[in-house]
């Protein structure tokens, strides 16, 4: 229900009559991937309708009563299941013939003949159509008799490969089309149906809008003669060479067949199309024609089949050369990440051999003083801290390196984190051998107080802390400028928060700048900001309750920040 009203409210703003306007195509994507998403419920829904008419068939007494059971089975499946619509077409035929009702015959002739040729069974629509009397016909009988007798020979003509078999079929689809323009009211859907496939078909697309603009204002949205009509207003777009109002008619009819549950449709398939050829979109149209073709599968015909193979080899083909691209792309990185861990491998190679001197130096200088061995001991423990900063320095490196595939489409983003990253690597090899080499002159010069006082301090510790927060807010501020007045702008007024310092964040900016990077964890962000998880969360919840909209909706607006629309 929400979805549909979504929907509802986005035609109304952006449908003028006539006219092309200015469309949000994204928001009706996100409405029909939600759609899509959703298609088993609408699915269901459809096979509860069905099997609730069906116990009510099979109870019925009488053929009067099995055949309006049977004939609303039929309205039920005519897009739905293809082999269950003529299943019950034939039942009420049966029916029909029991209580010897020729108009019911009649009228269930011209069914099977449509349903015929909605299948690609154009030999044996024809010969229902033959078998109709059309003296004994009533005018409402003899309209749809002509229009499915019209559209089952433009069907004939435009998938004819036979020229003279082509122009014949034409000829004829013209004679019934005239015959059925003498007898339908103007003011009628199906009359204005019908001048405005003549107009489109002779490529005069403007002459054919109003035409299409009178059969909007007939139909009621969500139905399946809205659906219709979105698809050929869609054509009528397609010829006046607007891609855009095109796609948003496209939109507009996939989205009521799947919620309609209607499984032989055309719309998705052709924005599938639309989608590979003009815009290269391979995965939104992989994803459009593999649910396209499921639908046509379960509906169960073969000209559906046969129209849509092609256009799905198509895709698959570009997906597959893609996927390549993709996976030779992937060999790269994985090539240069190898590259990566074998240098931390032989860092902690020379930190390890490091470790071993240490021992020994400690094992020669067993004989010293209680205040030698306690100045050992803490020399072990900050040998831990710097094992401790190592693995945070490989934590760092995931965590870069997560928000760097989050951005594989910003090569900016991957050289600015990884050349970052780099120096960082560096400048922390070259604290580490300092430290080294000043605690060896130290024990050489037998300068154990000092070394102790120096060892005792936690100033180190925060100042690589501080360089290191330093070092992130300046690259994020610099792949993210405007991320402090994007993010405000998410606030309520008055709410803003602001750093103490330009180019800089502060705890709360921080905090979300590591979300807008993918790193959501209370847990993760706690032990890089070096807070506990609880005041984290804290954090959170506390700023969350300034947004200006929904709050459950917040951490996901703070991740489109920068996204280019």
């Amino acid at each position: 229900m929400r979805l549909s009203l979504i929907s509802s409210l986005i035609a109304f703003f952006f449908y003028v009559p006539g006219c092309a306007a200015t469309v949000n195509l994204d928001s009706l994507y996100r409405v029909l991937d939600a759609a899509i998403d959703s298609s088993t419920f609408y699915k269901q829904h459809k096979m509860d309708a069905i099997k609730t008419l069906e116990r009510q068939y099979r109870a019925a007494h009488g053929d009067q009563e099995k055949y309006q059971f049977a004939f609303s089975l039929y309205r039920e499946y005519v897009a739905f299941v293809n082999d269950s619509a003529l299943n019950y077409l034939q039942v009420c035929m049966d029916c029909a013939e029991r209580m010897g009702r020729k108009d019911l015959q009649a009228q269930i002739e011209i069914a099977l003949a449509s349903q015929l040729t909605d299948s690609g069974f154009y030999p044996e629509a024809e010969s229902h159509f033959n078998a109709i009397s059309k003296e004994e016909l009533t005018n409402d009988m003899l309209i749809s008799y002509l229009t499915g007798l019209n559209h089952l020979y433009g069907e004939m003509a435009y998938y004819s490969h036979d020229k003279k078999l082509r122009s014949q079929f034409f000829a004829k689809s013209d004679a019934i089309r005239d015959s059925l323009l003498q007898i339908l009211p103007e003011n009628s859907l199906g009359y204005n149906d019908l001048k405005l496939q003549i107009l489109n078909n002779q490529n005069l697309p403007d002459q054919a809008l109003p035409f299409s603009d009178k059969i909007l204002a007939m139909v009621q949205p969500g139905t399946r003669e809205y659906a219709i009509m979105s698809f050929f207003r869609s054509e009528i777009y397609k010829r006046k060479g607007d891609v855009e109002m095109q796609r948003y008619w496209l939109l507009q009819s996939a989205v009521t067949d799947i919620r309609l549950a209607i499984m032989d449709q055309s719309a998705l398939w052709s924005l599938a199309n639309s989608l590979m050829l003009e815009e290269g979109d391979l995965d939104r149209a992989y994803k459009y024609m593999d649910f396209s073709w499921e639908c046509i599968s379960y509906f169960s015909t073969h000209m559906r089949s046969w129209l849509v193979s092609p256009i799905l080899t198509r895709i698959n083909d570009k997906y597959k050369e893609s996927l390549h691209q993709a996976n030779s792309n992937l060999r790269w990185t994985i090539a240069a990440i190898s590259l990566l861990v074998v240098g931390l491998l032989f860092l902690l190679f020379y930190v390890s051999k490091k470790r071993k001197q240490l021992a020994l130096a400690r094992n020669e200088l067993k004989s010293a003083n209680d205040e030698l061995a306690q100045l050992n001991n803490q020399l072990s423990a900050k040998n831990e801290d710097l094992s401790e900063a190592n693995r945070l320095l490989s934590d760092i490196n995931g965590q870069l390196r997560m928000a760097i595939i989050h951005l594989n489409d910003s090569n900016r983003v991957k050289e600015e984190y990884i050349g970052k990253f780099l120096s960082i690597c560096s400048g922390y090899i070259d604290k580490l051998d300092n430290y080294r080499i000043k605690v060896n002159r130290k024990l050489k010069a037998g300068q154990q107080a000092e070394l102790y006082q120096m060892t005792k301090s936690e100033q180190l510790k925060e100042d690589e802390l501080k360089e290191l927060f330093a070092n992130f807010d300046t690259v994020f501020l610099r792949l993210f400028p405007t991320f402090i007045e994007d993010f405000n702008a998410l606030l309520k007024p008055g709410e803003e928060i602001l750093p103490a310092e330009k180019d800089s964040l502060n705890t709360d900016l921080r905090i979300f700048a590591l979300i807008r990077l993918g790193i959501e964890e209370s847990s993760k962000i706690a032990e890089f900001l070096h807070y506990s998880p609880n005041s984290i969360y804290a954090y959170r919840a506390r700023i969350k309750n300034k947004a200006a909209g929904d709050r459950e909706e917040f951490e996901t607006q703070v991740k489109e920040i920068g996204i280019k629309g």
